[in-house]
């Protein structure tokens, strides 16, 4: 807490950095520092893609228009943005009617701009003017109200993507992504770490929402699962199985689509040369591997949790460092060739 990552004390305590030697300890990053070491990884002008990124919905059209896939979009809320020619709902009254009569139920919402899942929900048919997002049935008066009031700029409305019964079996019916981090090498893109989240039992994202501890599971770069934690490294615990199916084994579990997933991280990276790292959400879905979203400042705390280390470990810094100034050669040698 008073070294150079300036760790608060949660994260001290959460993250379990009092669990190793002097020089562990000095290798964990928390929100902050972590942001910071993502921000000496992007460069500097037109290059700089983070804003981009921040908008679900302009990333999505870039990716699904380099053929990668991303969730179909069905309808989108805005009081003043454009979707295209995705429907677009102006006003409350306007959105509380689509989610009542179009037929287009079930589905999934999230903000245009959002982190932490907050304003994600799963979007299910219930009753006569009425939805359930995830075990709570509301009006969707109410909920169409509740959306207007927290997120004027744009609330996107998805396909609610399925995931392989056999993930279902281990996870439930809420979406587990795996979040792979990629670092563009001297190769190219380069798959640098992986997690697979798991939604708390009872709902339907994978972030620790609803005071629920999520799971992290720990893969190996052939897609195995080499480790899990309920919760953080503080008052949680390891488990070992499933807790949906406590008879399947999440231990040595080998992701399916995992050398998909891993190569459209890799081919997807490139669209940003001006940055050399990324975090790619990949959901496994009945169609394949599809991209949630990308982050050009992802937390390395899932990394930490899942994999009992700091991310400034002694593996990854020199590949940290190689890749930054890698990333400041091509930047600047694209800025010569342009003028």
């Amino acid at each position: 807490m008073t070294g150079s990552q300036r760790l608060t004390p949660r994260e001290y305590f959460v993250q379990g950095v009092w669990r190793g030697d002097r020089d562990e300890r000095a290798a964990y990053v928390g929100i902050r520092s972590g942001k910071h070491l993502n921000r000496s990884l992007t460069t500097v002008g037109a290059d700089d893609q983070t804003l981009l990124m921040t908008d679900k919905y302009l990333t999505g059209l870039i990716l699904q228009a380099s053929g990668f896939p991303v969730p179909d979009l069905k309808a989108a809320y805005s009081q003043f943005a454009c979707f295209g020619s995705v429907p677009t709902l102006r006003t409350a009254g306007e959105l509380a009617a689509w989610l009542e009569f179009s037929g287009e139920l079930p589905a999934f919402a999230k903000p245009v701009d959002g982190t932490m899942a907050l304003g994600s929900v799963p979007l299910i048919p219930a009753g006569p003017g009425e939805v359930d997002i995830g075990g709570r049935t509301v009006p969707v008066t109410a909920l169409a109200q509740e959306v207007a009031n927290q997120f004027p700029r744009g609330w996107l409305i998805q396909e609610q993507l399925r995931q392989p019964l056999e993930i279902e079996a281990l996870i439930g019916p809420g979406i587990g992504t795996v979040r792979l981090v990629t670092l563009w090498e001297a190769e190219g893109p380069e798959l640098l770490y992986a997690v697979w989240r798991h939604p708390a039992p009872g709902t339907w994202v994978d972030a620790a929402i609803f005071g629920k501890p999520n799971v992290g599971c720990a893969l190996d770069a052939e897609g195995r699962i080499t480790m899990v934690r309920l919760g953080d490294l503080l008052t949680g615990k390891d488990i070992t199985n499933s807790l949906v199916t406590p008879d399947l084994p999440l231990l040595g579990y080998q992701l399916p689509q995992w050398s998909d997933m891993v190569e459209i991280g890799r081919a997807a990276h490139r669209l940003f040369p001006g940055h050399a790292l990324l975090g790619w959400d990949i959901a496994m879905t009945r169609r394949g591997p599809v991209i949630s979203e990308v982050n050009a400042s992802p937390l390395h705390l899932s990394y930490q949790r899942s994999f009992r280390r700091g991310f400034l470990n002694q593996d990854f810094r020199p590949r940290l460092d190689a890749a930054r100034l890698l990333m400041q050669e091509r930047c600047e040698a694209k800025r010569i060739s342009g003028q």
